[in-house]
């Protein structure tokens, strides 16, 4: 790792350190669902998970563009009561809610994760200009394992358009198989089925036949991946 990058990793964990103190390190970390160790191994520059980063990025009430690089809303002041920028207001019966207003929109996390996370904050004039599709279908996932490396890393982030579920030749799609969510690269074959193939040439490709491709429950076509950077 370079110089630079190890500076970078600093300046993000004491930007994490910053946020945290204004809830309470102690509650972040529980709110978080992260070990008061683990948190602090975050805040002193060791390297985590994009996943992680997130949650506590909205956990602290900050958007992950600030963690990350330093950009965007950060920390508010204690005892500012008001929400920040893109924050999740409450309904009538105190669920929160994501804002529709203002430069920010919310992509909420794709039911079957199990997340009760409000979602990601992002930038609309980002998700305009990178994802130029309507933003309603927008999900996230999370991917898991080592099937699409080196495309996918273990723990990226992922948007997912659940309105892109016809499948065109080589794409990236979430499939729901036996209760879990797969990540796969579909294709069309000839005979109206389906050849599923991983990134990962440890594990192979695999030929759906049309009746099983015709009932394969889709989740979407995956449009985003990233990972939280180093530099």
């Amino acid at each position: 790792m370079s110089e630079a990058e190890k500076q970078a990793m600093l300046a993000r964990g004491e930007r994490l350190r910053q946020a945290a103190q204004i809830v309470g390190i102690t509650h972040a970390a529980k709110s978080a669902g992260l070990a008061y160790t683990t948190l602090r191994d975050y805040m002193n520059g060791q390297e985590m998970k994009f996943s992680a980063a997130i949650t506590l990025a909205r956990v602290c009430g900050v958007s992950i563009e600030w963690l990350a690089h330093g950009t965007g809303p950060g920390p508010r002041a204690a005892g500012d009561a008001a929400p920040a920028a893109g924050m999740p207001e409450t309904d009538e019966a105190g669920r929160r809610v994501p804002l529709r207003g203002g430069h920010q929109t919310v992509i909420p996390w794709h039911n079957v994760t199990g997340q009760t996370e409000e979602g990601l904050r992002i930038g609309k004039a980002w998700l305009d200009a990178a994802l130029p599709r309507d933003p309603a279908g927008l999900r996230l996932l999370t991917a898991s394992g080592d099937a699409m490396r080196p495309t996918l890393q273990d723990g990226d982030l992922l948007i997912v358009d659940t309105a892109a579920t016809a499948v065109s030749g080589g794409a990236l799609y979430a499939l729901r198989i036996g209760g879990e969510t797969v990540i796969r690269r579909l294709d069309r074959r000839f005979d109206g089925g389906l050849r599923a193939m991983a990134d990962n040439e440890r594990y192979p490709s695999q030929d759906i036949p049309p009746e099983a491709a015709a009932g394969l429950a889709v989740l979407g076509e995956i449009v985003w991946s990233g990972g939280l950077p180093r530099g």
